[in-house]
């Protein structure tokens, strides 16, 4: 009995937990944004940044050119900021061109096992994982390059 207890208590925590992928979200704006995580319309490019990451602030260029290249992909920014506005002003300081969720408190973040920033998340149309690092580098770049060719 415990151990089907045991079973059935670590099945709803995992039916929570890809429930939770999707749904609706803040973005710096205070607009709300609908997103299924698990299975998106097309491949993401998630970017969690702060503004006081200089790293983060460093790699906006890069992914701007990126973006640029690859508009196929939906672009999303994941502020973890614990003051929004303090992101939402860099958000129109720097023009950046995708919307960035509002994630304080990690919410989102915990989901993605984000342990830093910057932190950069290539997710396939399936919801997998294809690419997970820090910068924009040539690894980035082939998923992307790699997700084009399969669109």
């Amino acid at each position: 009995m415990k151990l089907t207890s045991l079973f059935l208590s670590a099945f709803s925590a995992l039916l929570f937990s890809i429930a939770s992928f999707a749904g609706n979200y803040t973005t710096l704006n205070n607009d709300n944004y609908s997103i299924d995580f698990n299975q998106p319309e097309k491949p993401v490019v998630l970017i969690v940044w702060a503004s006081w990451c200089g790293y983060c602030m460093e790699e906006i260029p890069h992914l701007k050119k990126e973006l640029k290249d690859h508009p196929e992909f939906i672009w999303l920014g994941l502020n973890v900021n614990k003051n929004p506005e303090d992101g939402r002003q860099v958000e129109v300081e720097r023009a950046l061109p995708w919307p960035s969720l509002s994630d304080p408190d990690l919410i989102i973040g915990d989901q993605f096992e984000v342990r830093g920033t910057p932190t950069l998340i290539v997710l396939n149309s399936k919801g997998d994982a294809v690419y997970r690092g820090r910068r924009t580098d040539d690894d980035f770049k082939a998923a992307l390059d790699t997700l084009s060719a399969e669109q």
